[in-house]
């Protein structure tokens, strides 16, 4: 995979691109585990692959619900290694659920995984308020190739297809972690995301976040990169970010000081960034 070394001007800069290989060939491993996402010949059921974690402590009169989407280079989609994160976040009072989405392993391409987030979204919400959990802010907080996804859900919501369980939901907040959020600088990872099939020259404007920055002003987004990663450049956050920030969104970036591409969804990296931005609680000492 590479992404193109040539500058693009953009927003009354010149933004240059970074050139990086990675080691697996394809863009942000992110999550392990054998977890597969279910075949596109099959309907989309997220109940199939997503966890529900609740949150501990004494109930507030609303829980923010963080739906957590992982990264895979578009190849693959496994939670398992959200877990960490899931668990850390609900002891502090959130309610979370890890979904998955078809990937090019089941080939299912742009913009199959994008619905699939959607439906997954929308399930999130439903089986949170079934447990008995009163619903506050919606998050959607995605990984790599997951944020990318997941940022294309957060500005079109909309997106959801009628094979849902449910209609659409309006995330209030969108959080990324390592997103490579600007499609147009992939090369290699680019058949994982369209299709190896796929036209070239075909319009992906749809897919990316950085020219879908202009939708929804109202939604507040955090972003996360850290500064040690070699799998996707920390300009794909800048870039972003300064897209959004033109547009009138709410942006809260975070860039940390030697954290690589997969240590940063990590509970005790992550974790404290995302508390602080929900305005969660720490839980109490138990030693007291």
């Amino acid at each position: 995979m590479r992404w193109r070394g040539s500058p693009r001007r953009g927003r009354g800069r010149v933004l240059t691109a970074v050139t990086v290989a990675a080691t697996t060939g394809v863009l942000a491993v992110g999550c392990t585990g054998t977890t597969s996402a279910p075949s596109p010949r099959v309907p989309y059921d997220p109940a199939r692959s997503s966890r529900m974690f609740l949150p501990v402590g004494e109930p507030r009169s609303a829980a923010p619900l963080v739906v957590v989407v992982p990264g895979g280079g578009w190849v693959s989609a496994d939670p398992t290694g959200l877990t960490g994160l899931a668990t850390w976040l609900s002891d502090r009072g959130a309610a979370v659920v890890t979904i998955t989405y078809r990937t090019a392993s089941d080939g299912a391409y742009f913009p199959v995984p994008v619905q699939d987030i959607a439906c997954g979204l929308a399930d999130a919400v439903a089986r949170v308020r079934r447990a008995g959990v009163v619903v506050g802010e919606t998050v959607l907080l995605g990984h790599s190739a997951g944020a990318q996804l997941a940022a294309v859900v957060a500005l079109a919501p909309a997106i959801v297809p009628d094979t849902c369980a449910g209609p659409a939901v309006v995330p209030d907040r969108f959080i990324g972690l390592a997103g490579p959020y600007d499609v147009t600088q992939i090369e290699g990872a680019a058949d994982s995301l369209f299709g190896p099939a796929g036209d070239r020259a075909t319009d992906r404007s749809a897919s990316d976040p950085v020219v879908m920055a202009t939708a929804r002003p109202d939604l507040a987004v955090l972003l996360v990169h850290g500064t040690a990663d070699t799998v996707v450049p920390v300009e794909q956050t800048r870039r972003f970010a300064a897209a959004l920030l033109e547009t009138g969104h709410e942006v809260t970036t975070r860039y940390l000081d030697g954290v690589d591409h997969l240590s940063v969804f990590a509970a005790d990296v992550a974790g404290p960034v995302v508390v602080e931005w929900l305005g969660l609680t720490e839980p109490a000492d138990p030693t007291g």
